[in-house]
């Protein structure tokens, strides 16, 4: 899945991007787009996380211009892919400023836009390899797995607590250790799968995360401590 932002404070523009995001799901099965919209630069980067993938702006926009808007951006994301959608092509000398990886020019051309989104999508790979998709009430985020503290489960949800907030998915532990797949992931006990890197301090029946106390069960006892001996170990 690939998180896309959309910056545009035209609704008929937005409409017409996912209409070209749709055509290239279509014309390509491997592809698929969980898609953000935003009518303005300062409601974007209002509550922005790095959870995008790409980030498709539009630079004529009232108050704050997708210029400007990229600058607040990179200050806080210089990984995401940020490619302009605007009419306005004067200004693509501009984006080297703020590392735009390209500019699609208004009115949208679904062929020229599939290829330079297939660009796009290619030069993400480094960072979503990094990243894992998380869906969580009826939304998909990006989340960084260096950030993960702990997973637990809760019924039928697995809540991921991150540095950057908690969110529950609808899934197995199973299937979320598996998305992960980290050697530093170790558990703790059967509902509780911890990221060594976050732990503060180990005792005889718990483990210490960022402040959080979580039962070492009896079973996972020996496996959670000598996980953490090489951890530590190897760090030096």
């Amino acid at each position: 899945m690939i998180n896309i932002a959309i910056v545009e404070d035209n609704a008929e523009e937005r409409v017409q991007i996912r209409k070209c995001l749709s055509y290239l799901e279509e014309t390509d099965s491997s592809i698929r787009f969980a898609v953000s919209e935003f009518s303005t630069g300062t409601a974007f980067l209002g509550n922005y996380r790095p959870e995008y993938d790409i980030v498709l702006m539009d630079i004529d926009m009232p108050g704050m211009d997708g210029l400007e808007t990229a600058r607040g951006l990179r200050r806080m994301d210089t990984a995401v892919v940020l490619v302009f959608v605007t009419n306005m092509a004067q200004f693509a000398i501009s984006g080297y400023e703020v590392d735009a990886l390209d500019f699609v020019l208004k009115p949208i051309n679904k062929y020229s836009f599939a290829l330079k989104m297939k660009r796009a999508i290619s030069r993400t790979v480094r960072r979503t390899d990094d990243y894992i998709s998380i869906r969580s009430e009826g939304k998909t985020y990006s989340v960084r797995i260096s950030s993960i503290l702990y997973l637990v489960m809760e019924g039928h949800y697995v809540v991921y607590h991150t540095t950057d907030g908690t969110y529950s998915e609808y899934t197995t532990m199973k299937e979320a250790y598996g998305k992960i797949n980290r050697s530093v992931f170790v558990f703790a006990n059967r509902s509780c799968l911890v990221n060594l890197q976050h732990v503060d301090a180990v005792n005889h029946e718990s483990v210490q995360v960022d402040g959080d106390e979580l039962p070492v069960s009896r079973p996972q006892r020996k496996t959670f401590l000598t996980a953490m001996a090489n951890y530590m170990g190897g760090k030096g």
